[in-house]
């Protein structure tokens, strides 16, 4: 669990039967979704803090207070979806009904390409470039709220979002939205983040996941063969440079 989560349910669990929360009123229990499918488990004591996952793409929910499924989300900067890969979204603009789906993506390759020719000033572009309101607003809500591209709908989504800062120092440093609160609040800030690694990298984890992005052809568009930048880690020496490629997927970010 990310340490920012574990932050938030401990002050949860210490404060329990005392702190009230928008729209969740006195909390009164917190507890685990269940990673094998659905319902959850109580957690009473921040021993029980290491069953909670972060990384289980299967639920949007990270606990349940009262019952009601919670997202944890810092304040500030942040990401509200990362690696989202070209491969999954026709799938995910199927599911969410968009109109004219290779109109969109055709707008997000021709982006991703002109970013990688070096003629944008800046890898973060607005939401408006790609999405109309209705649209953004969908596919956000899906991919914080409901479900994830490789899964679809979640068995625990989330109603709920808690914000929070890193460190907390009282109870009114957190705060609870609805999904339509938070998007209101922050729609001004996200931004569609274009973001690249490299086949040959240095880094062992980023490596091995640019060579999993470029093997599927779903995601050729967004798959070049000719380097553009440098990773800060630098370069593999035991991997020939001419096999090299860069590789772009899209986050959703929040910028402060």
């Amino acid at each position: 669990m990310a340490v920012h989560e574990i932050t938030v349910c401990a002050y949860l669990i210490n404060n329990i039967g005392r702190i009230t929360l928008e729209h969740l009123g006195l909390v009164k229990t917190i507890s685990n979704p269940n990673p094998s499918g659905s319902g959850y488990m109580p957690i009473t004591s921040k021993k029980q803090l290491c069953m909670i996952s972060s990384g289980d793409s299967r639920k949007k929910a990270d606990l349940y207070i009262n019952d009601q499924g919670v997202s944890i989300k810092q304040k500030g900067g942040s990401f509200s979806y990362n690696r989202l890969q070209r491969k999954n979204l026709y799938d995910v603009y199927s599911l969410l009904k968009f109109r004219d789906i290779e109109a969109k993506l055709n707008q997000i390759d021709n982006e991703i390409r002109r970013f990688h020719l070096g003629k944008l000033p800046r890898r973060n572009r607005p939401w408006e470039k790609f999405f109309s309101e209705t649209n953004f607003k969908a596919l956000l809500e899906f991919l914080m709220m409901k479900g994830s591209p490789n899964v679809g709908f979640s068995s625990h989504p989330a109603s709920l979002i808690l914000e929070a800062p890193a460190k907390i120092y009282s109870d009114q440093s957190l705060k609870v939205f609805t999904f339509k609160e938070y998007y209101e609040t922050y729609k001004n800030q996200f931004k569609i983040a274009l973001r690249r690694q490299w086949i040959g990298q240095d880094s062992r984890s980023e490596h091995g996941r640019a060579l999993a992005i470029a093997k599927n052809t779903g995601n050729s568009p967004w798959v070049f063969d000719d380097v553009v930048g440098e990773p800060r880690s630098g370069w593999r020496g035991d991997y020939p440079p001419s096999e090299r490629k860069t590789v772009y997927f899209l986050m959703i970010e929040k910028e402060a």
